[in-house]
């Protein structure tokens, strides 16, 4: 009996420590990644991943967020015959990465990159700041205002979210307006028919969502480029364990490995 107790604690020990395991080794410290659970993770945001722009839903919106991949010409044209189709695509870019897209796409909307601070904040932080809602568009219905974390600023297109006159370009970092920086309002946020550009890819970390809940609410459901986008970021074991969901023979071989030491020994006991 004790023995069995002793038995049972050690499989205990061994489940917990595998659990432990399994936790570490599938998920990731990677910005803006939907398989990091920390404060910089979109672990937090729901939305279905797609990693082939041939199946997108043009009744769902489609938000490419941190781009950091190079698109196709195929890939660009399934972008385009999606928003002829009434498919919305939503930008979320802080670096200028999404120019290149935005250029193929023949938008004249650009990302400019940059260290944009204000003085229109509720924190100390001059980078974490409100910026308050100019144009008509589901995406901020029922919203005044956004609190945006060091957003870029989004030339060409309808404005549709604003910084306040007190807004600068702090080029050194030092969070206040010296040298040749001067305060100017900038635009955070355009559309031009249904593709829209944010500069604040941010607004999607878990850290933020509690910051803008209806603005975030406002975007659901959304389909998650997963392809071309930082929320994709993952590491080899995360890759195996979405190549073994995504091809059938795969699952059938894991389903038979884990049957086989239950078969194994139900056959032992049958023999004895």
């Amino acid at each position: 009996m004790k023995m069995q107790r002793e038995a049972w604690a050690v499989l205990l020990l061994l489940l917990l420590a595998g659990g432990a395991v399994f936790a570490h080794v599938t998920t990731t410290p990677e910005e803006y990644s939907r398989y990091n659970t920390g404060w910089n993770g979109t672990s937090g945001f729901a939305g279905e991943e797609v990693r082939d722009l041939r199946d997108l839903d043009p009744g769902m919106a489609l938000l490419i967020l941190a781009p950091d991949q190079p698109f196709t010409l195929e890939e660009v044209g399934h972008l385009r015959a999606f928003l002829d189709d009434g498919g919305r695509v939503i930008i979320a870019d802080e670096e200028g990465a999404a120019n290149g897209l935005l250029t193929e796409l023949g938008s004249t909307m650009r990302v400019r990159p940059g260290n944009l601070a204000s003085l229109e904040r509720g924190h100390a932080d001059p980078g974490l700041f409100l910026a308050r809602v100019v144009g008509n568009d589901t995406l901020f219905s029922g919203v005044e205002t956004i609190r945006v974390n060091r957003p870029a600023a989004v030339e060409g297109g309808e404005p549709l979210l604003e910084t306040s006159i007190l807004t600068w370009e702090d080029a050194d970092g030092d969070g206040r307006i010296t040298g040749s920086e001067t305060f100017e309002a900038a635009v955070v946020c355009a559309k031009e028919g249904n593709l829209t550009v944010l500069g604040d890819p941010s607004l999607f970390i878990n850290a933020m969502l509690a910051e803008n809940p209806q603005f975030i609410e406002n975007t659901r459901p959304v389909l998650l480029d997963g392809t071309h986008s930082r929320t994709g970021t993952a590491n080899q074991i995360i890759n195996t364990r979405l190549w073994i969901q995504e091809t059938p023979l795969a699952v059938a071989a894991a389903a038979a490995l884990a049957v086989l030491p239950v078969a194994y020994r139900f056959g032992r006991k049958e023999n004895e």
